[in-house]
């Protein structure tokens, strides 16, 4: 069984609550809208895929925003070293890195331990929000 979701244009995103809490944004009304397919126990959302039971739950948000960012990552537990950003944390299970516009982007991500390392290196100079866990940091690459 195949189904398409079409959204109303007065919401700002779509937003999809994971089962270890990471909130994942879809902005909508920009150039290019996300396309949610439902398909054999998965939801695909443009070129990512998530399992059923990967879903505590989703909805359309007209107030969320996936520019802003709720929970910040402490400064303690984050530093910066030649455009890596290093997160010091036992709990994270999940790393995404997204675009200012809300887009996912290609980021070298290594978890070892307790110490989780984002390289920015290969990325062109900008904004991105980098997620891990329920919480979020905006960073500048310059």
């Amino acid at each position: 069984m195949l189904c398409f979701v079409v959204v109303a244009a007065s919401a700002k995103s779509v937003v999809f609550t994971l089962s270890d809490g990471t909130l994942v944004y879809y902005l909508l009304g920009g150039e290019s809208n996300p396309m949610l397919h439902f398909k054999d126990g998965k939801v695909i959302v443009n070129a990512d895929t998530y399992e059923f039971s990967d879903i505590k739950n989703f909805y359309i948000s007209a107030t969320d925003d996936p520019n802003s960012i709720e929970q910040v990552l402490s400064r303690e537990n984050v530093t910066f070293r030649d455009n890596v950003v290093v997160i010091a944390s036992s709990d994270v299970k999940s790393v995404r890195v997204c675009s200012v516009g809300g887009g996912d982007v290609k980021a070298e991500v290594v978890k070892h331990a307790d110490v989780i390392t984002v390289s920015l290196k290969n990325l062109p100079k900008g904004i991105y929000v980098i997620s891990a866990g329920a919480s979020s940091i905006k960073v500048n690459k310059k």
